[in-house]
């Protein structure tokens, strides 16, 4: 009796091979965004749409993730919404 294992099936679902789930590639809000310091990003946010605000939190998750960034985009996504706000 051999004490080597022997491999009797080898079973994937098709596509498997190229690794688990989908990747997501976030493209950069606006041409020059990867480049920016977060105080040139944070000085452009006062001027962004709500779109922008999400792609940027979106790109910031996935790249560098700076929190000032993020936070401060939040804030202003909230306050374009209105969520958050008294009345």
């Amino acid at each position: 009796m051999s004490e080597e294992p022997t491999l009797v099936e080898e079973v994937a679902e098709p596509g498997a091979e190229d690794g688990a789930g989908a990747q997501v590639n976030v493209a950069e809000p606006w041409p020059g965004y990867r480049r920016m310091s977060a105080r040139d990003v944070l000085n452009r946010l006062d001027a962004a749409s709500p779109e922008e605000l999400a792609a940027i939190q979106l790109y910031e998750r996935s790249h560098r993730a700076r929190q000032t960034v993020l936070n401060q985009a939040e804030r202003r996504l909230r306050s374009a919404s209105g969520v958050g706000s008294r009345t």
